[in-house]
């Protein structure tokens, strides 16, 4: 904290009257003690008067002199307590105080010799010249030495009262500073010695004055080297002080330090500072300029200061004509021209008065501030007007939403604290058969189905503990008891203390939805040909009861794997449709002898699954034996005929030791296939033992095939463009695999897939599948090559709980764009698994992937599952593209599947595309894509072009 004014005049007057006091001692001490006076002469002078008159005299001019400087300032610094701007009289005493003290000094230096001798000789001629000189060229150094720090004391008292005068000049600079501390100071020092060398020598050497030239130089060398590095602190301060006209907030705050020390540091928080207040100030204008309300800032006597735009627009004026003039002109009702201003914060009506003369009802709020201790008030003025529209236009848009309200096909209510209705909209009456009015005040719980009535309570027993509900599924029962399915989202609201006022909601009637996804699900589940269960719902159950056998060691089951012997046979001779009656005629033969509870499925085109329950060991052979029986006194009738049909049964016991489902249906297949190896229409029950394992060797050599080429990584990629029929370009590929046997046969998927699904291995091969596949394209990305990847996966990737992970993991750690991959399955395994499909579709595409279903159009109602499905190409089946060159249907087919692809926003690709008539009538139709052997067939390099004309792809496709 600041000295007082009067304490810093005190210590400024007595110091500086110390200060002056020392120079005349430091003098004449030097004097004696370099023998310039003797010790007699001094006690001469002292008794002889004139000589410490004059110095006295000359000390308390000093201090009479200094006291005439600093007593104007100390008084207008003790009249204004709170800093100011002091009057320009006053800066031209601080100036002068530098020229008074060193006149003072030098006054002395001058004078004090000239006494000395001519009191001590009587005169001053040529025998005392060189005693005077040397006596004055003393004096002058002593003197100005002992006058440095009285002189900095002084102007340290001057600089604490110049933060209340302020400063309209630099008085004193840093350059004069460093000039006389690090250049004068030292330079006087040097000639000290020097003289008192010369003075006790008599001689002065060329040595010793080289001597002082050089630290002279060097001194004064150092004194400008500071001042350059002073200039060059302080640089930013000069180029910005010398531009015209006012600096800004932002011209400040480009100021930059130009050194290393203290003003450097100074100058880049200054820059800060500037910036910080730059903002400020930019971001206050700006949300002046941009409110929404008038802001007119006014001082005590009413007279405008600030009109933002808004009040520009609200009264008509503009800032420059309204400033200075009184806030009567705008609000004349309100303020009268000598009229106090009464600050409100309140908002209050009133009348204000446009420039075209209108009348204006506006709202006003007066709130007051001070600024540089003036008071001044802001007024927030808002028409009112817009508000009533704004009112007005807030009651329209609440009729509007009650009519969508009301209008709704989704049931929108709410429910009191006690569960009933309070309100309903007119969808009750096609939900529940209702009226609204004839539901309000009744329980939700009336409505409910009784098998869900404890499930209900519980969610809405949520609801009135503050939690939401979404997408709550229940059941309902309407005004005829007939059930509805119901899909809730419910939010409780609540008063400012917490507590629950009602609950409000949607519901929407999903009872069509329900009747549908039952109906997928049957397809997913059985075979549309005979009804019975799939293989996939099959091999789900066979994992569910190995499972429960493994828990109770005393239970056993059994598992038959029926194979036809002859259906080869009936299906290529007498057709499809003769194969497919003489499957459900089986299907209707075997369903009259299946136990109840027992599960009979369709594994493949002619190979059924017959899952046992609670049989004995001992029971097995019987059992089969039954069955097989049944296949041959069975006849089937075609065209007259009658044909013979047998079967080979293959059976295993579920018991305690079956470590897993894939391994019982090994164990049945491979029993199967030996009973087949040996002459076919026979049972053969799975022994370990059994050392004749022909056709055990056969599948199991298959698998240990799959096995070795992922231990060893043998399996190959192969490559086979895809064309975009717009352009003709190639940048997609689909990836298919190879096995390379060791002889250089290459085996097509379709030889081992069937055997790694059977014994597990297929999640393997997926994984080994999609990590080469994404590793070669990010190598390819990195190379430069724009190309896009389409992968193949089983039927059994929705399985895979490894699978996801390790795709995201993949695509993390490469360069790969995920939009350039896509994953293909076929579209029977999608519809399979239709739930689990959509949600690895959906999960592959949150990681920006895209995904294509394979063979479309080779399932059962492929349209009506498709929009279920977020994949975003469609692949159409080989079936229909092959045949579409002689067929009209095939065409018609293709064409109608684009179409509704198109429709869904999905692309299509056709495969199988085998000749250039194939190919121009898919341009024609605006098949997205095209892929074949006529594009290209599979292999290991890709196309490498970017562009293939017409004829280059037939060239191509000769080549292959």
């Amino acid at each position: 904290m600041l000295d007082a004014p009067e304490r810093i005049s005190a210590r400024f007057s007595i110091l500086l009257f110390l200060g002056f006091l020392l120079v005349p001692v430091v003098g004449f001490g030097s004097a004696i003690l370099f023998g310039v006076l003797q010790p007699w002469q001094l006690e001469q002078l002292l008794a002889d008067g004139v000589l410490p008159a004059f110095s006295l005299l000359l000390v308390f001019a000093s201090l009479f002199q200094l006291q005439r400087l600093i007593t104007p300032l100390t008084n207008w610094a003790l009249m204004h307590p709170q800093g100011g701007n002091a009057p320009s009289h006053l800066h031209r005493q601080l100036q002068r105080f530098s020229r008074d003290f060193w006149v003072l000094i030098l006054a002395h230096v001058l004078v004090a010799p000239l006494l000395v001798y001519w009191r001590l000789d009587g005169k001053i001629d040529a025998s005392n010249i060189v005693a005077l000189a040397h006596f004055m060229l003393l004096q002058g150094i002593t003197a100005t030495l002992a006058g440095v720090p009285a002189y900095l004391f002084g102007l340290h008292q001057l600089g604490k009262l110049v933060s209340q005068l302020s400063l309209d000049r630099i008085h004193v600079s840093l350059k004069s500073r460093t000039l006389l501390l690090a250049g004068l100071v030292p330079l006087l020092s040097y000639a000290l010695l020097v003289e008192y060398h010369w003075l006790t020598t008599g001689q002065l050497e060329s040595g010793y004055l080289t001597t002082f030239a050089l630290l002279a130089l060097t001194t004064i060398t150092i004194s400008l080297l500071s001042i350059r590095s002073m200039q060059q602190a302080l640089r930013p301060f000069h180029e910005l002080f010398n531009r015209s006209g006012a600096s800004t907030h932002e011209a400040l705050a480009q100021l930059r330090p130009a050194s290393t020390d203290e003003i450097g540091h100074l100058t880049q928080t200054l820059g800060r500072v500037f910036q910080r207040l730059g903002d400020q100030e930019t971001h206050m204008r700006a949300i002046v300029d941009t409110a929404a309300e008038g802001i007119i800032v006014v001082d005590e006597r009413g007279q405008i200061d600030t009109f933002n735009p808004a009040a520009e627009r609200l009264f008509g004026y503009l800032a420059q004509e309204i400033r200075g003039r009184h806030l009567t002109t705008l609000l004349p009702d309100v303020f009268q021209v000598r009229q106090s201003i009464d600050p409100h914060n309140e908002e209050r009506n009133a009348t204000g008065v446009h420039r075209n003369g209108s009348r204006i009802t506006v709202s006003l709020r007066i709130s007051e501030m001070e600024i540089s201790g003036q008071r001044m008030f802001t007024c927030l003025v808002a028409d009112i007007t817009q508000r009533k529209a704004a009112e007005q236009e807030l009651l329209a848009a609440e009729a509007r939403y009650r009519a969508l309200v009301e209008t709704a096909h989704d049931l929108v209510w709410s429910v009191d604290t006690e569960g009933c209705w309070s309100y309903l909209n007119t969808s009750s009456r096609i939900i529940y058969g209702l009226e609204p009015e004839t539901m309000v005040g009744r329980r939700i719980s009336e409505f409910c189905a009784p098998d869900n009535d404890e499930a209900d309570q519980k969610a809405f027993g949520e609801l009135l503990k503050g939690g939401d509900l979404y997408q709550y599924e229940t059941v309902h029962l309407d005004n005829t008891g007939n059930r509805r399915h119901l899909s809730f989202n419910a939010k409780a609201h609540h008063d400012d203390d917490g507590n629950i006022l009602q609950i409000s909601g949607t519901a929407r009637d999903i009872t069509d939805q329900k009747a549908f996804n039952e109906q997928l699900t049957y397809q997913a589940e059985h075979d549309s040909l005979t009804r019975l269960f799939n293989r996939h719902y099959f091999q789900q159950e066979l994992e569910r009861t190995v499972a429960r056998v493994s828990r109770s060691p005393d239970t056993s089951c059994a598992l038959f794997y029926i194979d036809l012997d002859q259906f080869k046979y009936i299906n290529d001779t007498l057709g499809h449709a003769a194969g497919d009656r003489l499957l459900v005629e089986i299907t209707q033969m075997l369903l009259k002898h299946v136990r109840e509870g027992d599960l009979l499925a369709r594994f493949g085109g002619d190979e059924f699954t017959l899952l046992l329950y609670n049989i004995r060991a001992a029971d097995v052979t019987s059992a089969a034996e039954h069955f097989r029986q049944l296949f041959e006194s069975f006849n089937f009738l075609e065209d007259g005929k009658s044909f013979n049909i047998s079967c080979s049964i293959g059976a295993t016991l579920i018991d305690a030791y079956v470590e897993s489902a894939e391994e019982v249906l090994s164990h049945a297949d491979i029993a199967c296939n030996m009973a087949k190896a040996q002459g076919r229409n026979r049972i053969k029950l799975y022994d370990p033992s059994d050392s004749n394992k022909d056709g055990m060797a056969e599948d199991m050599g298959w698998a240990s095939r799959v096995r070795e080429m992922l231990e060893e990584d043998k399996f190959q990629l192969v490559y086979q463009p895809i064309m975009a029929l717009n352009d003709d370009q190639v940048q997609d590929y689909e990836v298919l695999v190879r096995m390379v046997c060791d002889d250089g046969e290459i085996i097509l998927p379709g030889g081992f897939m069937p055997a790694a699904e059977r014994f597990g291995l297929i999640h393997s091969v997926d994984r080994w599948i999609v990590k080469r596949a994404l590793t070669q394209l990010s190598r390819l990305h990195q190379q430069g090559e724009a190309v896009r990847f389409s992968i193949n996966l089983s039927g059994k990737a929705f399985e895979d709980a490894l699978l996801l992970p390790m795709i995201k993991d993949l695509l993390d750690n490469t360069s790969i764009d995920p939009s350039r991959v896509c994953f293909e399955i076929t579209e029977t395994a999608a519809i399979a698994k239709l739930s689990e499909a959509e949600k690895f579709i959906s999960a592959l595409k949150k990681m920006g992937c895209q995904f294509a279903l394979d063979d479309f159009g080779a399932g059962f109602s492929s349209f009506a599952y498709l929009k279920h499905l977020p994949v975003d190409k469609l692949k159409i089946d080989g079936a229909f593209v092959q045949g579409m060159a002689n067929s009209h249907i095939d065409q018609a087919m293709v064409q109608s599947m684009n179409q509704v692809a198109h429709a869904l926003g999905k692309q299509t690709i056709a495969e199988y595309v085998e000749d250039s008539t194939t190919l121009e009538l898919l341009r024609t139709y605006g098949v997205d894509y095209a892929q074949g052997n006529y594009i290209g067939k599979p292999r290991e390099a890709l196309m490498n072009v970017a562009r293939l004309p017409y004829t280059r792809i037939q060239s191509a496709s000769r080549a292959d």
